[in-house]
């Protein structure tokens, strides 16, 4: 998954926090990163206020299903909040799904010219039939989520929500990666270059 421009970025991706502070800040304390890269569910307010904070480099987020308004406010006034937008951070360009709103995410994504280039796509769900399997063996990923991906084609697509299923698959030229739960200690190191994904879990 080789980028045009050659500079190393290393993606730390966490998700589905669930108000684990400790679990957090260690890991935004003890990994090498140069961007960190949130899925959403945070819970808390305090939570989100740690990534803010305590991130070594510059940090994006989407909300999650389970936040509320008051982490989408604080994420905004950080400008870290990324549903609904484009970013460009350390020489890529991000787009976010946030879980709150999925289809207003989706919509204001839809503005962009189609030929706008993406390396990267946030966002809190997982699209329907990747990594996406829950403990029952349904697959519960949004299939909404592949309008923006076909027209978009991002290399790289990060999220989470579905806590049974992390992991990492690439295809057609896109890299998914879903960390898993950080509530549970799990967690991806993306070196967005290479394509290299290390799954990561708390000792």
């Amino acid at each position: 998954m080789a980028r045009d421009n050659g500079a190393l970025t290393v993606i730390l991706h966490v998700s589905d926090i669930h108000c684990r502070n400790a679990a957090l800040e260690r890991v935004l304390e003890s990994e090498d990163y140069d961007i960190v890269v949130a899925s959403g569910d945070f819970e808390c307010i305090e939570t989100a206020g740690i990534l803010v904070e305590k991130a070594k480099g510059p940090a994006i987020a989407v909300t999650g299903n389970l936040d509320n308004p008051a982490v989408s406010r604080l994420l905004r006034s950080h400008g870290v909040l990324l549903d609904g937008r484009v970013s460009t951070v350390k020489g890529l360009r991000f787009a976010g799904v946030g879980g709150m709103d999925v289809v207003g995410s989706i919509n204001m994504l839809k503005t962009l010219a189609p030929t706008s280039r993406l390396d990267v796509l946030v966002s809190h769900h997982p699209p329907r039939g990747v990594l996406d399997r829950t403990f029952i063996g349904l697959h519960a990923g949004l299939k909404e989520l592949w309008d923006i991906i076909k027209t978009f084609k991002p290399r790289l697509h990060l999220f989470g929500h579905i806590h049974e299923s992390p992991g990492y698959e690439e295809r057609d030229g896109i890299l998914y990666v879903n960390p898993g739960p950080l509530a549970r200690g799990r967690y991806a190191v993306v070196d967005y270059m290479s394509g290299r994904v290390e799954l990561k879990r708390i000792a």
